[in-house]
């Protein structure tokens, strides 16, 4: 699959614009602060772009926004892996534990590329483990291919690029505790067969150490009715683009972005 990376705009819009107010944090104070969170809990809330402004509005005393090179709204580039069977897609669909995902990720706000392996236990709890690479990907190293070997327990020859993903990350920081949130605005779903995009869907991710309690940012969403759901990026992206894949597991989620896509300028194909 062909890889064009998308521009970094100036990302302004009204999430940068609600965000105004909030103090920044730097990369470097946030690796000081081991907020990483590489091996984390994570709960999932799918906003509308206007609760997702109704919810920044409220929570600029709890959190600072990640600045990264003068840019607090960064842009993601993702290329999925998968088989020909779409084995990890049906892992994930079937909720089995113990789950991995091979993927390829660009951040444009640094240039940094890594070639990432994701995993989800049967706890719950989600393990990143990466190697930084080149974009575009074109193969896989000799040291990238010992890093799998060790991180990934499947035959990675089997597997190759699939899904597309690119979208607009923000991301707040505690100021207390080991937590950070992201919102991902803008998302867009692709591969050789075709794209969506929905500009009106957002996605937060709370992302805290097992332990932390009373976080702010949960507690207004819960306020707000937003109940945790799963979202997995990659398993709706191939639900929409490989639709003859079985994904009834996915089905609410479907029916969330068809509902968005009634609105005006939803979604666009």
């Amino acid at each position: 699959m062909q890889i064009i990376p998308g521009e970094q705009d100036s990302l302004a819009g009204p999430v940068g614009a609600v965000t105004r107010h909030y103090e920044s944090i730097t990369l470097k104070e946030l690796e000081e602060a081991k907020a990483g969170l590489l091996t984390r809990v994570e709960s999932k809330h799918l906003l509308t772009l206007d609760q997702c402004i109704a919810l920044l509005d409220s929570l600029g005393n709890s959190y600072r926004v990640l600045d990264v090179n003068n840019c607090r709204i960064s842009r993601y580039d993702t290329l999925y892996y998968d088989t020909n069977s779409f084995f990890s897609f049906i892992q994930h669909h079937n909720g089995k534990g113990n789950r991995y995902k091979l993927r390829v990720r660009k951040y444009l706000s640094t240039g940094d590329v890594y070639l990432e392996v994701k995993k989800k236990n049967n706890k719950g709890a989600t393990e990143k483990s990466r190697i930084k690479t080149n974009w575009p990907f074109d193969g896989f190293l000799p040291d990238q291919e010992a890093f799998l070997n060790s991180a990934f327990p499947y035959d990675f020859h089997n597997f190759f690029p699939v899904l597309r993903t690119v979208y607009d990350r923000l991301t707040l920081v505690s100021r207390v505790s080991p937590e950070r949130i992201t919102f991902d605005t803008h998302i867009s779903f692709s591969t050789v067969h075709g794209s969506k995009s929905f500009p009106e869907l957002v996605i937060a991710e709370v992302k805290y150490e097992k332990g932390v309690r009373n976080s702010p940012a949960l507690l207004a969403l819960h306020s707000m009715g937003l109940r945790k759901r799963g979202f997995s990026k990659y398993c709706i992206g191939v639900s929409l683009l490989y639709s003859w894949l079985k994904h009834n597991r996915f089905k609410p989620n479907l029916l969330f972005l068809a509902g968005l896509s009634s609105s005006p300028g939803g979604v666009s194909c």
